[in-house]
């Protein structure tokens, strides 16, 4: 892991239900992964995280496992400033009015 940085690069950040994970977000342009732990408010940036990787990250039954299996030992870097975590409203699959 590099150094620690005060501010991020600007990735926005969507709140996630995981109990390791707080919240995610992606660069796909420099295949950058940005995740906030529950446990703090460090943003940490994981490079080498392809679209595909981020989606089957977002699609995992368990979005702690799938990290720790897939990306938790890529390239990282900590930076201090977490970003604000945007709270996006529910899936409306069901039909009904927001």
């Amino acid at each position: 892991m590099s150094n620690v940085t005060k501010e991020a690069p600007p990735i926005p950040l969507v709140a996630v239900e995981s109990n390791q994970l707080k919240a995610i977000g992606h660069d796909p342009a420099r295949e950058v992964l940005a995740v906030q732990f529950t446990n703090g408010a460090a943003v940490y940036h994981y490079s080498g995280v392809t679209k595909e990787l981020h989606q089957a990250l977002m699609a995992a039954e368990s979005k702690g496992i799938f990290f720790a299996r897939h990306i938790q030992g890529l390239e990282c870097q900590k930076f201090e400033a977490a970003p604000q975590v945007q709270h996006l409203p529910p899936d409306d699959t069901e039909g009904g009015a927001l």
